[in-house]
Parts: C-alpha cells; sequence; structure tokens
C-alpha cells in the first residue's frame, strides 16, 4: 500500500503534468510516489532523487542514466520508463505503475520455491538481461529487490539506477556498486564487470530461490565478499534434496569464480536452464517408473558418470542370469495356496554359458569404470602445493592441464602456491577432463578508506572489518584536528598511506591520531610547565636550558625543544628557560671620533642613533668628536638596546 506521511510533495503537481498523490516506497537515493499523469490521465510512479542529492553531480548523473537507458529497453521483462524531467530542485523520472509485491517479498513470505517457479522467475530476468546486454548495458544490481512480480502475472527487472554502458562499467575504481550478497568476484579481485557479472547474480539468485537461503553469509558485508571471492558455490541439492545434479550444474557454471567459465550470454543461461528443467521432468517420470533394484556387494558405491546405463545394463543381465541359474522353482495355484513343488532342472551346458556371461560382463564393466571410458578420478586436493608439485598430481591422476593458469587472490595460501583447480578437484572427474590450475596471487587487496573527521576507534574498527591488522597507533599533538581523531596512517614500511590507496588483506599499518594542541607552558615557571607537559604524555628530562631573553622574564619558560620536528605522546622534551635579558655595559666614547664610536657600539651589540650638526661624510675626521652617549658609558643595558652618541666639533 503506498505510505501515508505528511511528505511535502504529496499534492504537488510536478512540471504542471504529475500529481503526486502518495508515497509508495523510500530508498537511499530517491523516493517514488503514486501519482496521476494529468495529460494521459493514467496512474504512475514518480520517482524524485532525495533533496540532498539533487545538486551532487555524480549522483545526478546516474539519476538520469537511468532514465535514458532504461527508456530504451523496450522489453515485456523490463520496466517501462515512459518520462524523465527536472523542475527547479526536484529530479524525477517517471515509470508505468506496478501492483505487486518484489521477488525478496515473495521469497520472505514462503521461503523457498519449487524449480518450475524458479524457473519462470529466472526466465523473465534473463530475457530482459539478455535484451540489456545487446544494448551494451550492464544492470551491475541484479538481485531479488529489483524483481517485480506483478498481480497480473508478468515478472520485470527494474532499477536501473546502477547500470552503465559496457565500453565505461567494465572499470569501477575504488568503490563497488551492486549489493555484496550477489556480487560477482571479478568486481573485488580486479574490479572490473561485464555481462557475465550481472549472470553471476542471477546465479546466486537461483540458489537463493530454490533453496530459500543465500549461498554465503557472514557478519558483515566484508566477509560476505571474501566468500564470493574464494569460497567454492555450495550444492544446492545439499540443501533441498528436490534439486537435481541438472540444476546443480547450472548454477554452478553461472557462478564460476572465472567469467570466461560461465555462460557466454544470458540466452545459452537460459538454454541451459530449460535443459535442466527438462532433465528433471524426464527423470521424475523414470523414477516413478521404476522398480527398486538391489546392487550386489561389488557395486555398492560407484561413483556417478554418463556410463550409468550402461552400469544398469550389466546388473540387470546379472540379475536375470541369476535367477536362470537356480535350479528350484515353487509352482502354486491360482489361488496362491501350494500344490506341488518339483525341480526344473537346467542343462549342465546352460549354466556353464550363463556363468561365463557373468564373468565377461563383471570383467568388462570393471574395465569401463577403471580404464575405460567410464572411468572417473576421485578427488583430492593440491591447495598448498608448488606450482610444479600439482602440475604433477594432476596429470598424474588422468586429467590434462589446460594453461594458462588461472590467478586468483587468497588470504591463507601463499602468492605461487596452488589454490585448486577450475572445475574443482572437490567432485569425481572423468578421467582425461580438462582443468585449469588456480594458482594464489595472495591476500586480497584492500583499499584504504577516507579518515578525515572520523575517531581513532571507529577507523580501527573499520580497517580490522577490511582485514588489517594495526600494529601501532601514535598520537601526535594536532592544532586541526581534536582529540583521538584520525589525521594519518602509514604502511608497516613506514610509507605513508592516502586514502585510496591499495595494500594487502593482513598487512600491517600505524594509524597517527591527534593528541590535541600542545600545551601552551610558555612564560610558565618551570615546574608549572614540567606538570603541564608530564599530564599530556610528555616526558620532560630534568636538565633545562638556560638562554637569555629580554621578553620572557627570569627563571619563565620561553620555550619546549624536542629531538624530533614533530612533537608525539611519549616523547622526551627539554624546557628553554629564561635568563632574563642579556645585559651588557654601554662601552666608553671618549676621546673617539663619531665614526669611531658608532663602531665600537655596535660591535657591543647595541643598536646606535647618532646625534650632531655635523654631515655625515665628516664623522671619521679627527675634529668630530663622540661627547657623550645616551644610556651613559659603563651602564649596563640589556644586549640589542638603543644608544644614542652625540657629536660635536
Amino acid at each position: 500500500m503506498p505510505e501515508q506521511s505528511n511528505d511535502a510533495l504529496i499534492g504537488v503537481t510536478i512540471d504542471g503534468r504529475y500529481l503526486i498523490e502518495s508515497r509508495i516506497a523510500r530508498g537511499g537515493m530517491a523516493k517514488v510516489y503514486l501519482a496521476t499523469d494529468l495529460r494521459l490521465e493514467r496512474k504512475v510512479a514518480v520517482k524524485v532523487m532525495h533533496d540532498h542529492l539533487v545538486n551532487d553531480e555524480e549522483y545526478a548523473a546516474k539519476f538520469i542514466r537511468e532514465a535514458r537507458q532504461t527508456a530504451g529497453l523496450a522489453h515485456p521483462n523490463i520496466v517501462s520508463v515512459f518520462d524523465q524531467g527536472h523542475e527547479g530542485e526536484i529530479l524525477y523520472l517517471v515509470m508505468e505503475l506496478l501492483p505487486g509485491i518484489t521477488l525478496r517479498e515473495l521469497l520472505n513470505d514462503y521461503g523457498q520455491l519449487n524449480p518450475e517457479q524458479a524457473l519462470d522467475i529466472a526466465t523473465a530476468i534473463l530475457q530482459a538481461l539478455s535484451v540489456a546486454h545487446r544494448e551494451g548495458i550492464l544492470h551491475r544490481d541484479v538481485k531479488p529487490e529489483n524483481v517485480m512480480l506483478v498481480n497480473d502475472g508478468r515478472i520485470k527487472l527494474g532499477d536501473f539506477g546502477l547500470a552503465r554502458p559496457v565500453t565505461s562499467a567494465t572499470e569501477t575504481g575504488g568503490s563497488l556498486l551492486g549489493t555484496v550478497a550477489y556480487i560477482a568476484p571479478e568486481l573485488l579481485t580486479r574490479s572490473q564487470a561485464d555481462n557475465r557479472s550481472d549472470l553471476y547474480s542471477v546465479g546466486v539468485m537461483l540458489y537463493e530461490m530454490l533453496t530459500g537461503t543465500q549461498p554465503f553469509v557472514g557478519e558483515n558485508p566484508m566477509q560476505v565478499a571474501m566468500q564470493h571471492a574464494k569460497s567454492p558455490m555450495p550444492l544446492a541439492s545439499n540443501v533441498v534434496d528436490s534439486v537435481t545434479p541438472e540444476f546443480d550444474a547450472v548454477i554452478q557454471k553461472a557462478t564460476s569464480k572465472q567469467p570466461q567459465n560461465r555462460h557466454g550470454d544470458a540466452r545459452a543461461f537460459l538454454d541451459d536452464l530449460r535443459a535442466a528443467s527438462i532433465s528433471r521432468r524426464t527423470t521424475a517420470a523414470q523414477d516413478t517408473a521404476a522398480q527398486t533394484t538391489v546392487l550386489p556387494a561389488s557395486f555398492k558405491n560407484p561413483p556417478v558418470s554418463e556410463n550409468d546405463s550402461l552400469r544398469t545394463a550389466v546388473l540387470g543381465t546379472i540379475q536375470e542370469t541369476s535367477r536362470a541359474t537356480d535350479n528350484t522353482v515353487n509352482l502354486a495355484n491360482s489361488t496362491g495356496s501350494p500344490r506341488t513343488s518339483r525341480k526344473l532342472r537346467v542343462p549342465r551346458a546352460a549354466l556353464i554359458v550363463a556363468l561365463v556371461t557373468i564373468v565377461a560382463l563383471i570383467g568388462g564393466a570393471g574395465w569401463w569404470f577403471s580404464q575405460g571410458p567410464g572411468a572417473v578420478v576421485a578427488p583430492f586436493s593440491v591447495e598448498g602445493m608448488s606450482e610444479a608439485e600439482a602440475r604433477a598430481a594432476i596429470t598424474d591422476a588422468g586429467l590434462i592441464l589446460v594453461d594458462p593458469n588461472i590467478v586468483s587472490f587468497d588470504n591463507d595460501v601463499e602468492a605461487g602456491l596452488a589454490l585448486g583447480t577450475e572445475p574443482s578437484l572437490d567432485d569425481f572427474l572423468p578421467r582425461g577432463s580438462e582443468v585449469q590450475l588456480v594458482i594464489s596471487d595472495g591476500p586480497f587487496p584492500v583499499i584504504i578508506p577516507a579518515f578525515e573527521g572520523v575517531s581513532l576507534n571507529d577507523y580501527r574498527s573499520m580497517l580490522t572489518e577490511l582485514g588489517l591488522v594495526v600494529a601501532e597507533v601514535i598520537e601526535e599533538f594536532s592544532e586541526d584536528a581534536s582529540v583521538n581523531s584520525m589525521i594519518g596512517l602509514s604502511a608497516t614500511g613506514g610509507d605513508q598511506l592516502e586514502p585510496g590507496a591499495t595494500v594487502r588483506f593482513g598487512d600491517s599499518v600505524t594509524l597517527l591520531s591527534s593528541a590535541g594542541p600542545f600545551p601552551d607552558v610558555v612564560g610558565e615557571s618551570a615546574d608549572d610547565a614540567t606538570s603541564a607537559l608530564e599530564a599530556a604524555g610528555l616526558k620532560v628530562l630534568p636538565v633545562a636550558v638556560l638562554e637569555f631573553s629580554s621578553t620572557v622574564d627570569e627563571g619563565r619558560v620561553i620555550s619546549v625543544k624536542s629531538v624530533d620536528t614533530v612533537i608525539r605522546r611519549g616523547d622526551s622534551v627539554t624546557l628553554i628557560v629564561s635568563k632574563g635579558p642579556d645585559l651588557v655595559a654601554v662601552p666608553s666614547t671618549s676621546g673617539l671620533t663619531i665614526a669611531q664610536a658608532k663602531t665600537a657600539l655596535e660591535r657591543a651589540g647595541f643598536l646606535v642613533t647618532v646625534s650632531t650638526t655635523i654631515p655625515e661624510e665628516f664623522w671619521d675626521d679627527s675634529f668630530a668628536k663622540a661627547k657623550e652617549t645616551v644610556p651613559a658609558a659603563t651602564r649596563e643595558v640589556p644586549r640589542g638596546s638603543k644608544v644614542t652618541v652625540y657629536g660635536i666639533f
């Protein structure tokens, strides 16, 4: 039902055409309203961008791109976009109104779906994606929340708000768009996407529809993303017995870690899915008609292979022959009561022929399943082996290695060692199957998040969730940042790290946080300054340095000195304490010329001013005598003081 609220837009007519009646939903980027198109007299859905995002060029571009791209995708399984506009602070698009529920709501209400229901929904999604991909558009956010189940039975894929043209969507930069529960591994490991990334999301949704659960769950999004990147996709048949191996195979192919091993396009995915459904119905019909057969001990646990039909034929012949060699048959009358019992003798030659046939068939079956076309390779692991060791183990097992190797990030296996193969060796494989060796490229890359304005504790938690180790926290005094807020970080080797830089999962980093402003102790007594500095976490050396100061009184602190340019909590510092001004006696100028007197005073460290009527060019002549100074000679005054010398003839 439309959401009732006192929203300011309700009752407003946008662009003179769309009368907003009520709010239907609210998302992270926009709100959706029920409206009437006054020009065409029909009900529509109007999506309006949030006010605070209208002036954000990036978000506005995404919003407009959704309208333009989706409007060009005319297909029964894609939500239609009718119009888009920008009026004042309102940026909006107009879509068809679809009464119904989302696939997410259906799954929340009913849990798992049966294969036929899942096939219907997946078919609609794949048909919609086929059209979008053909136009060069990726959806990039395929998830149950964006699949609409209309009341009239139609199934539509909508919200192409994260869609981007293929040419510009192959690089995602530092951020990963899309919902993490359905995200393709290549978006995490290589920050790249193509149409097979959308197919991966459909494969995950198909698993969820059939089982009622998502394949990967975790305590936080990073844990889920890591599983998508490195953990094998679970088999739906291990959760729900009714899921056939054919459906498992389709899901496994669609969700392969390597895009090149997935379906080439949505149409190929859909063809495989329909074939699996037909196979399932055929198998179900055969199972209903089949009789229960007890297998001989030698065939208790044979591996499943494409040669099951041969094995069944062999077993059937054995059972028929065994019955034929029984030399006693009980005869009963029509009512089932015993009437007579007599033995029917089978000729010895027939018995010998039957036994030879049994031996030959058993021997042939043994060859078929051990050395012949029915031979399979039992599961084994190459994880942790060197590349050479893994290659030898794979070829010795009778499998064919296909180059090049697949390189994948892994947090547990050292770079250069084997992770496994594609397809996996966790299940039986026919001898002679082709596999690619998967080699570890070391831990997953981690992008350093922004830290400006973030508290130390919050940022530490953020890095821990990303899989980084905080080795040390350094507190640096800062005039610009509040106490315990982040001001920087560096790698283990000491190199400074900026937001957006890439490190590896498990790497150690050093955090730099603010200790607040440096204590202002200038003019304080040495004791008071020491107390203030120690309270701020600094170590004050016991011996102060004494210096003259004409501005700071004797015994008061002039400054604080450290070995390092930047002072951090825990550093050792030295107090610079004033000895008072540097006093110098004014030298006598008696008998000196004006020029000689001026030079003598300047050498003593004074600022000299001459007061005389004698022109300066004659100051060095013998008649230009220095009479007296102010302050007077022999008086002690601070070095650098102003002294006036008086000159006479």
